[in-house]
């Protein structure tokens, strides 16, 4: 069944992200604290009397890798952002492909209504924006109401 199947993609785009978000964070983390160690290690040697070009380049090594840090943790701000969008356009997917599939098990007295009912759902969701004049069109549609 097509519902199935959905939900395995679900799954499985789900763990992908989430493997590739933990491996974001915990880079971020790494660079954060290289480059904490870094920045640390050349103030002692600055503090220690060393003025020369190890202290210097280990406080600019320090400095510079905590910016990589910073710039990693924002890209995995924005990539934990994407994944909530993406997934949560997967599931209004899979609940499309779930109400259809149910529509069209109930008995056909009441088949077309319920389709009608699945459609104005859809409709009403607002993904993508849809203009009145549809909405006036699906209300005004002939038998309905």
């Amino acid at each position: 069944m097509a519902t199935d199947q959905t939900l395995a993609q679900l799954d499985e785009y789900y763990k992908l992200n989430v493997q590739h978000l933990r491996w974001s964070f915990g880079s971020s983390l790494a660079a954060l604290f290289a480059g904490l160690a870094a920045l640390l290690a050349g103030i002692c040697l600055v503090i220690g009397g060393n003025y020369g070009l190890a202290g210097q380049l280990a406080v600019i090594g320090g400095v510079l890798t905590q910016f990589v840090g910073a710039g990693f943790f924002v890209l995995y701000s924005r990539n934990l952002k994407q994944l909530n969008v993406f997934y949560d356009k997967l599931i209004k997917h899979k609940d499309t492909l779930y109400a259809i599939s149910l529509a069209r098990e109930v008995p056909e007295p009441d088949k077309s209504k319920a389709m009608l009912a699945v459609v104005g759902n859809l409709l009403s969701r607002g993904e993508p924006p849809f203009p009145p004049e549809v909405f006036t069109a699906f209300a005004n549609r002939p038998g309905g109401g």
